[in-house]
């Protein structure tokens, strides 16, 4: 994935900051997931100080063929609003369509390098960028791939002390990635009312990254669920990061804050042990969509059985 320094180089601007990761892994949505199909990993980028979006989605084919019909599928459902531009990897699309909202200018630029096909989606509020910016975005972007493909890049395998944290899968939830990610990302998951000053308080509370781990419901496969672990440098930080997440919500008998965020459309479910902080989010993989109600009763059993085995 590009890094936020790549991103704030190619977009102009270093306002823009990452999200937490999805990782699109069996059997998160398997009844709509093709079966030649072996994988995505999706990452976001917000523009702090306005509604602008960047997003970027891996998908691994499972063979060259595949990734290409993919290509020709879209090409074919687009017709003539794609754009001819800059040749990028192997095969390249661009198009783009104006929405609603504050950033209505969205494109999309889809690129194929051998079984991977990559989606870039920029959402922007003043006017649609040159294709060829578009091309220059998309290179930068899909370069490393052939490395990962050649076996010349790999990623990190996550320490155990950090995954021996996060809940176990188990006959509710099935893990599907972990990742150690920074405070800004985790404070766009949260959705912060404020992002940069709420990552700078965590900053100051000795919150500079935070252990995440990405779920799939087992009840409902369209229902994500995202985990993640702040460590702070006293348990007052801790209690006070709850307060400051459920509001006026209440506790249970447990410590453990639970409720429905109406106005973002998921689930929450946090508590505080000694110096940590743990979350749980339940989502839909649908952006426009609400969370059902078939997150409550399993993340209800979750959360306590991680506050145990946290021993908080």
């Amino acid at each position: 994935m590009p890094s936020v320094a790549d991103v704030r180089a190619l977009l102009g601007d270093d306002n823009w900051l990452p999200g937490p990761p999805s990782f699109g892994v069996r059997p998160l949505d398997v009844a709509s997931m093709p079966f030649n199909q072996k994988f995505s990993v999706s990452q976001p980028f917000v523009h702090v100080g306005s509604s602008e979006k960047f997003n970027v989605d891996y998908t691994m084919w499972n063979a060259t063929s595949a990734a290409s019909s993919r290509m020709s599928s879209l090409q074919t459902a687009l017709g003539s609003s794609s754009v001819p531009g800059p040749k990028v990897g192997d095969q390249a699309i661009y198009y783009g369509s104006q929405g609603s909202g504050a950033a209505p200018y969205n494109t999309v630029t889809v690129v194929r390098v051998g079984q991977i096909v990559a989606i870039l989606g920029l959402d922007l509020k003043d006017g649609f960028p040159k294709v060829s910016a578009l091309g220059k975005i998309a290179s930068r972007v899909v370069a490393p791939l052939r490395d990962v493909i050649a076996g010349k890049l790999h990623g990190n395998v996550l320490p155990a002390s950090d995954s021996s944290v996060l809940p176990e899968g188990g006959l509710d939830m099935t893990l599907l990635g972990a990742a150690r990610i920074s405070v800004e990302a985790a404070t766009v998951m949260i959705d912060a009312p404020s992002i940069d000053a709420f990552a700078q308080t965590l900053r100051g509370q000795g919150v500079s990254d935070v252990v995440f781990g990405d779920y799939v419901l087992d009840s409902d496969t369209h229902m994500e669920v995202r985990a993640s672990v702040f460590n702070f440098l006293t348990a007052k930080d801790a209690t006070d990061w709850v307060t400051f997440l459920r509001g006026t919500f209440p506790v249970d008998q447990e410590g453990i804050a639970a409720f429905y965020d109406q106005t973002h459309g998921k689930y929450m479910f946090l508590f505080a042990g000694g110096t940590r902080g743990a979350l749980l989010i339940c989502r839909s993989t649908a952006e426009t969509e609400a969370a059902s109600r078939s997150c409550e009763a399993p993340l209800t059993r979750v959360i306590s059985a991680w506050k145990l085995s946290l021993g908080a």
